[in-house]
């Protein structure tokens, strides 16, 4: 694109900074609160640190709307250095504060720098995914406007699957029910939820549940499996897997079902970030897919 292009992505996108090849990139940081005390992602204080902190103590973690005034900084260095800045963010429906921040800023500066917001439906690795399917599309498009209709289709096609071993982290956390965490733990199930980014909704999904992660694997293959065949796709042009070291043995039965049912033009094992340990908390695991 002609346009010289800033983005600017919040740290919950499941890739390690360096696994993002892009050169004109701002970075801004979601706090975490854990017992009250406000903590960043960095090598100290990561997502394998938190999980740890779970498993040995009784802690209370949330995450907090990115800070407006992070945001503004990022656009104020580089309002006068780039045409136009690209924020992608997280799922509008799990964080409306942050995407309501995200357009104010974009009003604040109308009339000194466009600013895109591109709501990716997605949360954790899924906002990676997008994330690297939209620099393709940057690198590609003749104009904002074919941009943007290419980035509509990029979010339309990731899909995004998360196996949690405890629903419960994500109940704490705010994005689903009492009784569906209640359901999980009372029947010892595995369960498998989804993000999809087709659906209107934007809303996490139940996908189904087994009584082993080998199982909920089977699960989550032959799930996407529909999905591409309701999409006409032959192969995923994308994958993005994330998990916390801590079970290795599941993940790497994942990770061989996963290379045996897709032909795939790019897969990455992402990082998960200090926000996503939140809501997935010990054992869990996600992935993502874009199609073409």
């Amino acid at each position: 694109m002609k346009e010289k292009t800033l983005i600017i992505v919040g740290d919950n996108l499941g890739l390690a900074n360096e696994q993002v090849d892009y050169p004109d990139i701002e970075f801004i940081h979601y706090p975490v609160l854990v017992d009250g005390q406000e903590y960043f992602d960095s090598k100290e204080h990561s997502a394998l640190w938190l999980v740890d902190k779970f498993k040995k103590e009784k802690i209370v973690a949330k995450s907090s709307t990115l800070a407006r005034g992070e945001l503004v900084d990022a656009v104020e260095k580089n309002k006068n250095k780039y045409d136009l800045i690209v924020h992608v963010l997280m799922d509008q429906k799990m964080s409306n504060a942050t995407f309501e921040m995200a357009e104010q800023v974009k009003k604040q500066y109308e009339n000194v720098i466009p600013i895109v917001n591109i709501d990716t439906r997605q949360v954790a690795n899924g906002v990676g995914a997008v994330l690297l399917r939209l620099i393709d599309e940057l690198k590609k498009a003749n104009d904002l406007d074919e941009f943007l209709a290419a980035s509509k289709k990029v979010v339309q096609n990731t899909f995004s699957f998360f196996v949690l071993a405890d629903l419960d982290y994500l109940y704490r956390g705010g994005r689903i029910g009492k009784a569906k965490a209640l359901l999980g733990s009372a029947f010892r199930i595995t369960p498998l939820v989804g993000l999809f980014g087709d659906d209107p909704d934007g809303l996490i999904v139940p996908v189904g549940q087994a009584r082993s992660f080998k199982q909920v694997n089977s699960l989550l293959v032959e799930t996407m499996s529909q999905k591409m065949k309701e999409k006409g796709a032959q192969r995923v042009k994308l994958i993005n897997a994330i998990d916390f070291k801590d079970n290795v043995a599941a993940f790497e039965d994942l990770q061989a079902k996963l290379k045996a049912a897709f032909p795939c033009d790019r897969s990455i094992i992402g990082m998960p970030r200090l926000v996503e340990a939140i809501y997935f908390g010990p054992q869990s695991y996600g992935v993502s897919f874009c199609l073409d």
